[in-house]
C-alpha cells in the first residue's frame, strides 16, 4: 500500500478485511486472503469409503476459521460398510443437495470415493451441477484401481459392492468422466465448474496398490487421480507449495498444506489470469539417477498436457506429447517431441482463472501386459499460477521415483 498521512479508501476497506478475516490473512497469500472478503460460499463435504463425517473434522475447523458459518458446511453422510452401488448413492446425494442447497452457487470436495459419487450426481444432473462453482478432489479414484480387479466378486458381492465401480472402466467410472473414461481431451465436460485434483506419492489406495501409479487400460496409461481438464495438484515432500508434505491416501482431509491449497482455490478465482497463456518449450528427460545421465528408452510411452480448468471450454487438455504403447519416435535421445502437433490443439493454452497446470506421464514398459509401479519413470505436475508466478521462461524439474523431466514452458501476457 501506498505511505500516506491520511487513511485511503483503499487502506479502509484493507482493513476492514484483516479484522474480519485475520486468520485467513496469516494463513494465505495476501491476494487469496483479499478475494475472501466477497464471502464464502455454501460447501459440499463427501467422504471416503471406510469413513464417515468425522474425517472433515480438521477442515472444517479450518473452514470455520476462514469465516465459514456452520450453515453454509454440509457434510454428506453415506453407508460404507456394504453399502449400495454408486449409482444408488448418488440418488441419495441428489436428495442431500436438494434440501441443503437448493438453488445456491456452491463448492464440492470430496475424498476417495467421494470423487466418483459426487461426478456421477454431476453428469446425471448436469442443470444442478452448473451451480457448482469448484469441484476438488482429494485422492479420488477417478480412473479405479487394478486392486479392484484382483479382489474380484468375491469381495463385491460379501464385503463392498462399491468395489465393482472401481475396476477400470466401470460403467460408473466412465459415465463420472463425462462419459469420456481415458479421454486426453478432457474428462470433466464442458460447463461452467472449476475443477481441481490432489494426489500424493504417499498414498497407498486401495489394497496396497498406489493410486498414484498409471492404472493400465488398452494402450492409455493415467494415474488414477489426475483427470484431463483439471488443474492437478501432486503433494510431494519435495514440492515447495506443500511444504515437505506427503500425506497417505486417509491423511488427505486432515493434511494443513492440502487444506491451505484447497482454501485458495476456494477463495479466489485469479483475477486477471486470463491475460496469460502458457507454451511448453521442450522437455528433457533424465535417468533415475538424478546425476545428470540422460536416458533414451525405445518402449518410452506416456503424455505431457495442458489444462487450464477454468470451465466451459477451458476444460479441454492441451496434449503437446503422446505417444502410445508401441511409439518409438521418442526414443533413444534425451528430448521427448514437443510439442507433437498431431495431439496438441494449438501453440499456447490461456491460463483461465489464473492457473495452467502441466502433467507429465512417462512409462517405460517392460514387456508387461499390466504398467507395475516400477514402470512409471515420472508421474508429476507443475502449477502456474498468476497469484505466486511471474510471466516469463520457466523451467521446473519433475522428479519421478525412477527418472526426472525438465520442463521448459514460457507464460506471457496475451
Amino acid at each position: 500500500m501506498p505511505r500516506c498521512d491520511s487513511i485511503s479508501r483503499a487502506a479502509r476497506r484493507y482493513s476492514t478485511l484483516v479484522a474480519v478475516t485475520a486468520v485467513a490473512a496469516s494463513f494465505l497469500p495476501a491476494a487469496t486472503a483479499s478475494a475472501a472478503s466477497q464471502g464464502p460460499r455454501d460447501i459440499v463435504l463427501v467422504h471416503g469409503m471406510n469413513d464417515g463425517p468425522g474425517a472433515w473434522n480438521s477442515m472444517v475447523d479450518m473452514l470455520r476459521r476462514q469465516g465459514y458459518t456452520d450453515g453454509q458446511i454440509h457434510r454428506f453422510s453415506y453407508d460404507t460398510n456394504y453399502g449400495s452401488r454408486v449409482a444408488d448413492v448418488s440418488k441419495d446425494f441428489d436428495a442431500f443437495l436438494q434440501k441443503e442447497v437448493k438453488g445456491k452457487k456452491f463448492d464440492i470436495v470430496a475424498h476417495s470415493l467421494g470423487s466418483v459419487i459426487s461426478r456421477y450426481w454431476m453428469t446425471d444432473h448436469a442443470g444442478d451441477a452448473a451451480n457448482v462453482v469448484n469441484w476438488i478432489s482429494l485422492a479420488g479414484p477417478n480412473h479405479g484401481t487394478m486392486a479392484a480387479y484382483w479382489w474380484g466378486d468375491a469381495a463385491g458381492a460379501f464385503w463392498k459392492k462399491f468395489v465393482w465401480d472401481l475396476e477400470p472402466s466401470s460403467d460408473a467410472l466412465r459415465k463420472a468422466n463425462n462419459n469420456k473414461q481415458y479421454d486426453w481431451w478432457g474428462e470433466t465436460g464442458g460447463g461452467p465448474t472449476r475443477y481441481a485434483t490432489f494426489r500424493s506419492g504417499c498414498d497407498e489406495g486401495m489394497g496396497g496398490v498406489p493410486l498414484d501409479s498409471a492404472v493400465m487400460m488398452d494402450k492409455e496409461d493415467f494415474d488414477s487421480t489426475s483427470l484431463g481438464g483439471a488443474i492437478n495438484y501432486k503433494v510431494t515432500d519435495t514440492d515447495q507449495d506443500f511444504s515437505g508434505h506427503c500425506p497417505s491416501h486417509p491423511g488427505f482431509p486432515q493434511d494443513s498444506e492440502v487444506q491451505k491449497k484447497v482454501y485458495e482455490l476456494l477463495a479466489d478465482g485469479g483475477e486477471g489470469g486470463s491475460d496469460y497463456r502458457l507454451k511448453i518449450d521442450k522437455v528433457r528427460m533424465f535417468d533415475e539417477t538424478g546425476d545428470g545421465g540422460v536416458k533414451g528408452n525405445a518402449d518410452r510411452f506416456g503424455y505431457i498436457r495442458v489444462n487450464s480448468a477454468g470451465g466451459g471450454s477451458a476444460n479441454l487438455s492441451n496434449v503437446y506429447w503422446r505417444n502410445d504403447r508401441g511409439d518409438t519416435d521418442d526414443s533413444g535421445h534425451e528430448w521427448l517431441n514437443v510439442p507433437n502437433s498431431g495431439f496438441n490443439r494449438g501453440t499456447w493454452t490461456d491460463c483461465t482463472n489464473g492457473r495452467c497446470g502441466i502433467d507429465v506421464m512417462v512409462v517405460d514398459e517392460d514387456y508387461g501386459s499390466v504398467v507395475d509401479p516400477d514402470d512409471v519413470e515420472v508421474n508429476g505436475s507443475i502449477v502456474w499460477d498468476v497469484r505466486h508466478d511471474g510471466a516469463g521462461r520457466h523451467s521446473k524439474v519433475v522428479q519421478g521415483r525412477y527418472g526426472k523431466a525438465e520442463v521448459f514452458y514460457t507464460v506471457e501476457r496475451k
